[in-house]
């Protein structure tokens, strides 16, 4: 009797143990899939509307890209009227310059009207949008793209 409940309490212990080690493993892949997994949002300033949305969603060096041109309009819903929504997707890189990091955009060949876009690694949670010589603009906060969680 006494062997036997030793054995019991052995087997729960293992198996207890390996329940630990399963829900560990999970929490680290699930950390990795997040870390490569990001989305950013941000209304950017336009020269031929009110203002720009962007929705980027980074995934193992691919992205998706969706480009709301608005307007302001007090009559429509939330305020806002669509003018214009623009899709791109391609591929990305991270480029380490002057001890800055960057993202560099490349779009795919089935888009040939979009252009290929910059942005420097802010923070954690934030991205600056810059120019093709990887100059940030003089109002930084008006570029800047926030992480969604």
């Amino acid at each position: 009797m006494k062997k036997s409940l030793i054995m019991a309490a052995s087997v729960l212990a293992l198996a207890g143990m390996t329940a630990c080690n399963g829900k560990q493993a999970a929490t680290e892949a699930d950390e990795t899939t997040a870390a490569e997994k990001v989305a950013y949002t941000g209304i950017v300033p336009a020269a031929d509307c009110d203002g720009i949305w962007y929705t980027l969603q980074l995934n193992d060096g691919k992205y998706d890209l969706i480009e709301t041109y608005f307007a302001v309009d007090t009559t429509a819903n939330f305020g806002i009227s669509e003018i214009l929504s623009v899709k791109s997707e391609g591929d990305y890189s991270k480029v380490d310059n002057n001890g800055r990091s960057y993202l560099k955009f490349t779009p795919g060949v089935n888009d040939s009207a979009a252009q290929t876009l910059n942005f420097l690694v802010d923070t954690d949670s934030t991205i600056v949008m810059v120019n093709a010589d990887l100059e940030t603009p003089a109002t930084p906060d008006y570029y800047t793209l926030k992480a969604v969680k």
